[in-house]
């Protein structure tokens, strides 16, 4: 007992040096989602009902190096629910957080943040929704494990980061395969309106003990954004192409390279947004249903929309259409509304017509990072910009 007073003492001296600092945050992320698919006989996609919500509080410790430069060190927990799921309530505690962070604002406007450990998933603000990984996988696997780096000023956003979901597995799991996945975004602001962005994934899906096969996935998207100055609150059209190296290393051994023509056309105004991505390419999942053992590869190796996975033998297009109620309530409670639309190319042998299913969605997210200290230039500039929004 003497040893652990003694260690209390010392924990809470240290916060009195002036420098250092109780440091917490909660998270809150409510979401219902209905999918229904029945149109075009669930091919693209099943119908089911997500019908969740997530409590994730933080607790650790601030220091604060100088006025421009913040380190944080935080644990929290992840705390799922499904409704209706019956678990036990010892079952809800899904995952331990445990990440560094390092924030630095330079006098140029430029700021710089590092994030290393097992974090949230909203420290990456590249819009990787999509090609790359479906809404609800996100929602589902809330964090990210490994390291992130951003940086930012007023012409310029770029993020670099690892996530490492599978280590090899062992005699308990001998089917649990190495991962890792390479993430990248960014945004140039070149000239007036106009920004050249991309998002790229390098991701390396390898062995298991049951299985010595490895398969590369890796992915592209660079594009050209014009974001005019007008009386919308949002207006943003992009162009560009998604451009994909896809090996299985046993089965085929011959890479192949999925690609095509990826548009995206946001605009709203009073909290009223419509967002529409339009796809005209390749199946970008060629391997989907293959397998060298065990189970096919499926979701473990493409986890972005199953409409991105056309299922014909030739080029053809699929649509996403989304239309969303996203009024800005405070800096720290976001509420989304949206219907989905997803279009395609009618298939007399699937059994498909052009409209293939919809989404309706009730988002409520509750963050209170926003209102924690947050590191100063030391002459006051602009933070820059940023990317993404609010999606869950």
């Amino acid at each position: 007992m003497k040893k652990i007073a003694v260690a209390l003492i010392l924990f809470a001296t240290t916060f009195s040096a002036g420098a250092q600092h109780f440091d917490w945050n909660v998270n809150f992320d409510y979401l219902f989602r209905n999918y229904e698919y029945d149109r075009s006989g669930n091919v693209y996609d099943d119908s089911y009902t997500l019908h969740a919500a997530r409590l994730t509080p933080e607790a650790g410790l601030l220091i604060k190096q100088k006025s421009n430069v913040f380190h944080r060190l935080r644990a929290g927990i992840d705390i799922f629910k499904e409704m209706g799921e019956g678990r036990e309530n010892i079952q809800l505690f899904r995952e331990m957080l445990l990440y560094y962070n390092v924030e630095t604002a330079f006098s140029n406007g430029g700021r710089f943040e590092a994030v290393a450990g097992c974090f949230p998933r909203r420290f990456s603000e590249g819009d990787f929704v999509g090609p790359y990984f479906d809404d609800d996988i996100i929602f589902y696997d809330n964090n990210l494990e490994g390291m992130f780096f951003k940086y930012r000023n007023r012409h310029i956003f770029a993020e670099l980061g690892l996530d490492w979901p599978g280590m090899l597995g062992d005699i308990a799991n001998p089917s649990r395969r190495e991962r890792f996945q390479v993430l990248s975004a960014g945004l140039w602001n070149f000239a007036g309106p106009f920004n050249f962005g991309w998002t790229g994934s390098f991701y390396h899906f390898a062995c298991s003990p049951e299985s010595p096969n490895v398969v590369d996935n890796h992915m592209l998207n660079p594009y050209l954004e014009w974001q005019p100055f007008s009386f919308m609150d949002v207006l943003r059209i992009s162009v560009g192409g998604i451009f994909t190296y896809q090996c299985d290393r046993m089965n085929a051994n011959v890479p192949v390279f999925p690609m095509g023509f990826y548009s995206r056309q946001t605009f709203g105004k009073w909290g009223i947004v419509v967002d529409n991505h339009f796809y005209y390419g390749d199946d970008l999942m060629p391997f989907y249903n293959y397998r060298f053992t065990g189970d096919i590869y499926g979701r473990e190796l493409y986890m972005g929309d199953l409409g991105f996975r056309t299922l014909f033998g030739r080029p053809s297009w699929a649509d996403y259409f989304r239309l969303k109620y996203e009024p800005r309530l405070t800096n720290w409670l976001d509420l989304s509304i949206a219907l989905s639309f997803h279009f395609g190319e009618a298939s007399e042998i699937l059994g498909t017509p052009v409209y293939r299913g919809c989404q309706q969605s009730v988002a409520l997210r509750f963050n209170l990072d926003v209102l924690r200290p947050h590191p100063r230039a030391p002459k006051g500039r602009e933070r820059g910009f940023y990317l993404g929004g609010f999606t869950l």
